[in-house]
């Protein structure tokens, strides 16, 4: 079997014989019910795979779909002229990339269906080819858009630059309107929702089915798609782990499973991940692997939020997690438009959010351990010497480690109470980044315990004092009874009151209390 790992184009993978889930049911389903569509998804998730499979259906290339679904509901195949602008593969960071980008596009335009010198601006140019081309052809044009808000999420933090290539993308959509009349079908894919750009205003009608049920799975693979299509690799796959199938179906859910895109979605994994590690039948974290987008990481280190409550669930309104574009200091809406939270529960009103599956849990926070760090590779001995102290129970060994690595690590922001939550941060990205789970604030009756976890033998408990002494924060923890608080059976507990210093920007005391049972 031949997996289409690094293809994106539905043409290359249904010649080439490669693994194609069939989703032209859906795909027929989207063309035959509108116009005008928006699509977010997170990257390497099949986006772009979309897009050329409705390219192609669009240029009436039968003869591609035989077999599929959409074979025997179609029965015209007409074609349309298709003019399709993928943003994905440029770099907008510089002054008039985009500009060139687009007016290279418009060059291939106007060759196939004719300038008007009259045409100067990318706008006009772009309206007058579409309208040529519908009286060339007789035929409405299609219009698909790849990755449509690259050249934002690009200039993240250079102002001038994302204004500059924001009034480039809305002169091209704001065309949609005028050009109404002309144009048979648009589709547009993106990560990011940016509500400022105009395009999804009343105007311009664009229906976004983002978080729509009946299309949460036209990107990604269902459960039963997985066994429909994959079951034979998967027996090749447990035969050659020595296990059992339903064990690997298992280890695959746990690890690439979990994405939601709607209330009542069901299940979708990774497809990129997944692919992947039946191809290479091995387990491994593929999508972190190609990297975390930058914009991300600036958004993060800008605003320094609660890590912590990341993996233990977060609430947001629909507002929240729609569009991105409002404040591009929106880390819920950034965080799972872009695939690192998904949609876990609805109540009605409020959404809960969690990571989708073990890959993005231990990605997010390998990849945050090192840019939080800005030292690359150089923690790792420190990070190695910290799990080691910690599956040891070494106590000692665990505060000092501690010590080493926050006293490499810069503190970006001065405000005490931005360095308080930078220390947390920190506090829970070593200890999770060690494989423990771990918990900043964790309640109990009566309080919040600052920083608990357990290994196989011992739960700690960590009260953390700012510029005070560390035997006030341990007087804490025994003044609200947090050890009899927990739920730990048989485990000692390990009491700890710490002091972090904002002047020193470190754990400058400790104090540990024995063991109790």
């Amino acid at each position: 079997m031949k997996f289409p790992i690094g293809i994106q184009t539905f043409e290359k993978i249904i010649e080439g014989g490669y693994v194609y889930i069939d989703k032209t049911e859906l795909v027929y389903k989207l063309v035959s019910s509108g116009e005008y569509y928006f699509l977010s998804r997170p990257r390497r998730f099949g986006k772009s795979l979309l897009t050329t499979t409705l390219e192609s259906y669009f240029l009436g290339q039968k003869e591609l779909f035989k077999g599929l679904a959409i074979d025997s509901l179609e029965k015209d195949w007409i074609e349309y002229p298709v003019f399709h602008i993928d943003f994905s593969g440029n770099k907008y960071i510089q002054e008039n990339e985009l500009d060139s980008v687009v007016n290279l596009f418009l060059v291939g335009c106007e060759n196939k269906y004719g300038q008007n010198p009259s045409e100067v601006t990318l706008g006009s140019r772009f309206q007058g080819v579409i309208q040529r081309a519908y009286e060339k052809t007789g035929k409405k044009v299609v219009i698909l858009v790849d990755e449509y808000d690259k050249p934002l999420t690009d200039t993240i933090g250079n102002i001038e630059l994302q204004e500059a290539n924001r009034s480039i993308l809305q002169s091209l959509y704001g065309v949609f309107k005028n050009s109404d009349k002309y144009i048979k079908f648009t589709f547009l894919t993106g990560v990011t929702r940016y509500g400022k750009l105009g395009i999804f205003s009343a105007a311009n009608n664009l229906n976004d089915i983002s978080k729509d049920d009946e299309y949460s799975g036209i990107c990604g693979i269902s459960e039963k798609e997985l066994h429909k299509y994959l079951d034979g690799e998967i027996d090749t796959f447990a035969r050659k782990k020595d296990v059992s199938k339903e064990e690997i179906y298992e280890t695959l859910k746990r690890k690439y499973d979990g994405y939601h895109f709607s209330e009542d979605s069901e299940d979708i994994y990774n497809p990129f991940s997944l692919l992947n590690s039946i191809s290479k039948k091995k387990f491994d974290n593929y999508w972190f692997a190609t990297g975390t987008p930058t914009y991300l990481i600036k958004i993060l280190k800008n605003k320094e939020p609660d890590l912590s409550k990341l993996e233990n669930g977060i609430a947001a309104t629909l507002e929240n997690i729609s569009t991105f574009g409002n404040g591009e200091d929106n880390i819920i809406a950034a965080l799972y438009q872009s695939g690192y939270l998904t949609i876990k529960d609805f109540n009605g009103k409020f959404y809960r959010l969690g990571f989708p599956n073990e890959e993005v849990q231990d990605g997010f926070i390998q990849c945050l351990m090192a840019e939080y760090s800005g030292k690359g590779g150089l923690l790792d001995n420190d990070l190695q010497n910290l799990y080691e102290s910690i599956n040891n129970d070494d106590v000692e060994g665990i505060l000092l480690q501690i010590k080493r690595i926050i006293g490499q690590i810069p503190f970006e922001n001065s405000e005490p109470n931005m360095m308080e939550i930078h220390f947390r941060n920190m506090l829970y990205l070593m200890i999770r980044f060690t494989g423990h789970n771990v918990s900043v604030e964790y309640p109990v009756l009566g309080g919040r315990i600052d920083v608990f976890f357990e290994t196989n033998k011992y739960a700690y408990i960590i009260e953390c004092k700012r510029d005070e002494s560390a035997e006030i924060a341990l007087s804490q923890i025994d003044e609200k009874r947090y050890a009899k608080k927990i739920s730990a059976p048989n485990k000692a507990v390990v009491k700890i009151g710490a002091n972090f210093s904002t002047k020193e920007r470190n754990l400058t005391e400790w104090k540990v209390e024995n063991r109790i049972w």
